[in-house]
């Protein structure tokens, strides 16, 4: 899948989705092929036990105190799922694409908040958040942005794509309030499933992409706040800018004890 265009723009759009084109093949009933199939014949297979406990409730007092009581899980509005159906990523995963049912389009890529839910567990936040490479298309309860991403930003848990951990990183520290960005940023670290060298090399080759610049600054922020750390945090790998100005990696061998006065050296200035 080729779904990374510096020139792209990443705006936010609300509201219903729009139906592609029938073929000629419609012109007989054709059997559903179930929940998830925009995005693989696999997810299709594996959603199915997840699509057949989706709950559409609408939002009154009696929900929300299902929600606090932790019977169920909002994945969109209106639409839950049992908590016990959520335990892994591939099944997070396919509980968004069962959620967006009839509106999921194959080019939608699971991004942002929504892909550090999937990865990390706990809370989905709301609204969802996809990337497409197509400007076409509407979805409620979505914020659907614009972007063409590398074949290596990408990956498919159980026939879903999602955004890497290093995509979703960056794309965190673009568009996210800084205070979730932060708690998200640093679960994904510690979850060893991102380094902040590779982070910080990502925002370097992001041109022209917009909130970079503010990104950069953003990790710097968030590196540095020691209060926000674990005691026992080990710090494997830190960045500076080598003298071509190019991001370099520093192993755990080239940092002497304790931790390093900078993490990400010349970030804010770039």
């Amino acid at each position: 899948m080729n779904v990374t265009d510096p020139r792209a723009t990443d705006p936010p759009f609300l509201g219903p989705a729009e139906t592609g084109p029938v073929g000629p093949a419609a012109v007989a009933p054709l059997r559903s092929i179930g929940l998830c199939a925009a995005w693989s014949h696999h997810a299709a297979e594996i959603a199915v036990g997840i699509g057949a406990h989706l709950e559409r409730l609408e939002e009154t007092p009696t929900t929300v105190g299902m929600l606090a009581d932790g019977v169920v899980v909002r994945i969109l509005p209106g639409v839950f799922l049992p908590p016990d159906l959520l335990g892994s990523a591939v099944e997070r995963a396919l509980a968004i694409g069962c959620a967006l049912g009839e509106h999921l389009q194959s080019h939608h890529v699971v991004s942002g908040t929504s892909a550090a839910w999937v990865l990390l567990g706990g809370h989905p936040s709301l609204p969802l958040e996809l990337l497409s490479p197509a400007h076409r298309g509407r979805v409620a309860g979505v914020v659907l942005r614009h972007a063409r991403l590398a074949p290596g930003e990408i990956d498919t848990l159980g026939g879903a794509p999602v955004t890497t951990p290093r995509r979703t990183a960056t794309d965190l520290l673009r568009f996210a309030p800084e205070p979730l960005a932060g708690a998200l940023l640093r679960a994904l670290i510690e979850a060893a499933l991102v380094e902040e060298g590779e982070i910080a090399a990502s925002l370097e080759g992001m041109y022209r992409h917009p909130g970079v610049h503010a990104a950069r600054e953003r990790l710097e922020r968030i590196l540095e706040d020691e209060e926000q750390w674990p005691p026992q945090r080990r710090w494997p790998q830190v960045t500076a800018w080598d003298v071509a100005g190019r991001p370099r990696l520093i192993r755990d061998q080239d940092v002497p004890s304790g931790r390093p006065q900078r993490l990400v050296a010349g970030l804010s200035s770039r």
